[in-house]
């Protein structure tokens, strides 16, 4: 019983310090005044929420990132629609008028969830496998497991061309034996989209399920598609053979999808 009043508690956190995160987005983009009116009210409620579990600092931060983040891609739409002109120099040093800077290089990282929803998350299972040596040790091994996964991968010399990195990726997935056949559907390097379509271990040993079972193989997916694309991407399984589907199906494409890139 202490166990599950411990889960419980862990994750009133992770959903407080996520909702922090997405009121201080809002409040970023919109420019919302935050002393006044339904934000000040959400903020108290928050706040006391916070107190009452004790991770004020928490919320505070995660609002102020969330808010800072909104404050962003506000500007950035700002700028889009008709922000100052941007004047670069031709080589002689005269101003060219209406001529665009340069693109910023992509950030290879994005974020699937908050460090802190991370490690409640951890904190919350551990908490939960107390007392059982058994089931702590499977853990401490898939961990390990992931993790020497994810390094064979990203030690993987890459290939000029990011399709053959991709199926290198997939073979060292082969060889260590989290699948045993893959076949690319579809791969497209501009998008930073592909199919996959794999039989897996995981799913031959779980029998019949109602949902796709694979999700430790979407993070080992997402690794060769950081490695091939050279952005982060998201993983999805789309179908399971533990649902009785002839295979398991995932499709990957960018987690910061552009606006140029219309997807």
């Amino acid at each position: 019983m202490l166990h599950r009043k411990g889960y419980l508690d862990d994750l009133a956190k992770t959903k407080l310090a996520k909702a922090a995160f997405e009121l201080g987005l809002e409040v970023g983009e919109h420019g919302h005044i935050e002393n006044v009116g339904w934000v000040n009210a959400e903020l108290r409620h928050m706040m006391q929420e916070a107190q009452d579990l004790e991770i004020q600092d928490v919320v505070k931060r995660r609002y102020a990132f969330g808010k800072e983040k909104g404050r962003v891609r506000r500007e950035g739409k700002i700028s889009q629609i008709g922000g100052p002109k941007t004047f670069l120099k031709d080589q002689k040093g005269a101003a060219i008028q209406g001529a665009k800077k340069p693109q910023e290089p992509r950030p290879m990282f994005v974020e699937r969830i908050s460090s802190e929803e991370g490690i409640w998350s951890t904190v919350s299972v551990m908490k939960f496998l107390r007392g059982d040596e058994e089931m702590q040790s499977h853990l401490s091994n898939l961990f390990a497991g992931l993790v020497d996964l994810h390094d064979r991968l990203m030690q993987m010399p890459a290939d000029k061309e990011p399709s053959k990195t991709f199926d290198n990726g997939l073979q060292v997935i082969n060889d260590v034996g989290w699948i045993t056949t893959y076949d690319v559907k579809f791969f497209d390097e501009k998008t930073a989209m592909a199919k996959v379509e794999t039989t897996s271990l995981l799913s031959r040993s779980m029998g019949h399920c109602e949902s796709p079972m694979c999700t430790p193989l979407c993070g080992i997916m997402e690794t060769v598609g950081l490695k091939s694309f050279g952005r982060s991407v998201l993983a999805v399984e789309e179908s399971c053979m533990a649902q009785d589907k002839p295979a398991c199906t995932f499709k990957l494409f960018p987690r910061d999808l552009s606006r140029d890139e219309g997807i």
